[in-house]
C-alpha cells in the first residue's frame, strides 16, 4: 500500500502506523525534519582546541564541525569539492586542515581550499569558488548544535528559556567532564524512542526503580516554543537520594531531575545528586531501527562510585525502554493498528506529532490538540 502524507495529524492521536514502519515516511523525515531543523552535534569541551573536530549527520547531509585557528566555531558539509567524498573520515580529532582521503584536496580550517595536486597549472581552475558549503553552527549553553537550513530560526531565539533554567539548577554545565558514551541500537523507529521520553504514564508500570527515586505526582512539563521544552521533579525523598547518591545532604536544586528537548531528537537529563548531566541523541538508521547514543558528564569532585551509580541507573531505564519501544514496532508493524488515542495527560506526545506532520506536510494550517503550554507527565 502507497504511503499517504495528507493530512496525517489528528488532535489527540498517533501519527499512522505506516509513519513508523515505511522507508518513505523515513526518507521524508530525512529531508524535512533532520536537514531543516537544529541536530546536535557534541559538547563544547569536545572542540575546546583550535584544530579540534567532530563529525555528524544531518539526516542525509555529513556534516563537520571544527574549532578554527582564530578559536571560531565553524561547521561544513562534509564533502569535498572535487568528487564528492566524504571528507573526514574521523569522528574526532584535531587537524591543522581538512585534507580529503581520496586525492588529497587540501582545506583550510575556514573552510577555502588551500590546495590540490595537480590544479597549479590548471587553466581557468580558481581555488576561491571551490570552498567547503558552510552549514548554521550555534551552542545552547556547552551543546553544539548544526543545521543544513540557513533559514533556521536562531537556537538562541527557540531554546530563549535555557539560561534561566540552568541557573535554577545550580550547576555549571560548562565544567562538567565527559565520562564515557554508551550506544544502544534499538529495533524501533525513531519517534517511538522520542515519544517514549515524553511521557512517563508508563513509568509506575515499567521504571520500579525511576518510580521508586522520583516523585511522578509532581513530574510535569513545559513547552517554551514548537521546539524547545523542559520537564521537572524532585525526589520522592531527600533521604533516598542521599542514599543512592553517598551524600548526606543535598540543596534543594539538586534534589530535582531536570530533562530538556529539543525538538525533534535530542535529550537532555540532569538526576538527583551531584553535578551531572547526560545527553540522549536518537539517530533514525532505518524506518525499524534507531541508534540511542548516551554520553555522560560529571562535575570533577563526583567520585567514581557516584559516577558509576547515575551511569548503571540511567542503562537499567534505558533497557527497560528499549522492550517497550521495540514492542510497540512490532504492534505497529503488524497491519492490525492504524493510530492510537492519546489522553489529554499526553500533551507533549500530541506536540510532538504535530511538529512531525507539519515539518513533513508543510501545511502551515495545522494546529495541535491545545494550546496549553504545560502537562503533567
Amino acid at each position: 500500500m502507497a504511503t499517504t502524507f495528507d493530512s496525517p495529524y489528528e488532535p489527540l492521536h498517533t501519527l499512522p502506523a505506516e509513519w513508523y514502519t515505511h522507508g518513505k515516511a523515513l526518507e521524508r523525515e530525512q529531508e524535512r525534519v533532520f536537514e531543516r531543523f537544529w541536530q546536535y552535534a557534541c559538547f563544547l569541551g569536545d572542540l575546546r582546541a583550535p584544530g579540534g573536530f567532530v563529525t555528524t549527520r544531518l539526516g542525509r547531509v555529513p556534516a563537520v564541525v571544527v574549532r578554527d585557528k582564530e578559536g571560531e566555531l565553524r561547521a561544513f558539509v562534509n564533502v569535498c569539492r572535487h568528487r564528492g567524498s566524504e571528507l573526514v573520515g574521523e569522528e574526532a580529532g584535531c587537524r591543522q586542515t581538512l585534507q580529503c582521503m581520496y586525492h588529497g584536496w587540501t582545506y583550510n580550517l575556514d573552510g577555502t581550499l588551500r590546495s590540490a595536486p595537480r590544479t597549479r597549472d590548471e587553466e581557468g581552475f580558481d581555488p576561491a569558488e571551490f570552498s567547503l558549503e558552510p552549514l548554521r553552527v550555534e551552542t545552547l549553553g556547552p551543546f553544539v548544535f548544526v543545521s543544513a537550513n540557513p533559514d533556521v530560526e536562531p537556537l538562541a531565539s527557540v531554546a530563549g528559556a535555557w539560561p534561566e533554567l540552568v541557573s535554577e539548577m545550580g550547576i555549571d554545565l560548562s565544567t562538567l567532564v565527559f565520562r564515557e558514551r554508551r550506544t544502544y541500537d534499538v529495533a524501533a523507529n525513531w519517534k517511538i524512542l522520542a515519544e517514549n521520553f515524553l511521557e512517563c504514564y508508563h513509568c509506575p508500570v515499567s521504571h520500579h526503580g525511576f518510580s521508586h527515586l522520583i516523585d511522578l505526582d509532581s513530574y510535569e512539563g513545559e513547552a517554551h516554543s514548537d521546539v524547545f521544552w523542559h520537564f521537572s521533579s524532585c525526589a520522592r525523598d531527600a533521604a533516598v537520594a542521599a542514599n543512592r547518591n553517598g551524600i548526606a545532604e543535598l540543596p534543594e536544586a539538586r534534589r530535582r531531575l531536570w530533562n530538556y528537548v529539543v525538538w525533534p531528537n535530542f535529550m537532555a537529563n540532569v538526576y538527583p545528586g551531584p553535578p551531572n548531566i547526560s545527553t540522549n541523541l536518537l539517530v533514525p538508521v532505518a524506518p525499524g531501527r534507531t541508534l540511542a547514543i548516551y554520553d555522560f558528564y560529571f562535575g570533577q569532585g563526583v567520585s567514581e562510585e557516584q559516577q558509576r551509580a547515575n551511569v548503571e541507573f540511567v542503562d537499567e531505564v534505558q533497557r527497560e525502554d528499549i522492550v517497550l519501544c521495540e514492542s510497540v514496532q512490532r504492534g505497529l508493524a503488524s497491519g492490525r493498528f492504524d493510530r492510537g488515542r492519546l489522553l489529554s495527560s499526553e500533551f507533549f506526545l500530541d506536540r510532538f506529532a504535530f511538529q512531525v506532520a507539519r515539518a513533513v506536510t508543510g501545511d502551515p494550517a495545522l494546529a495541535p490538540a491545545t494550546a496549553s503550554a504545560s502537562a503533567r507527565l
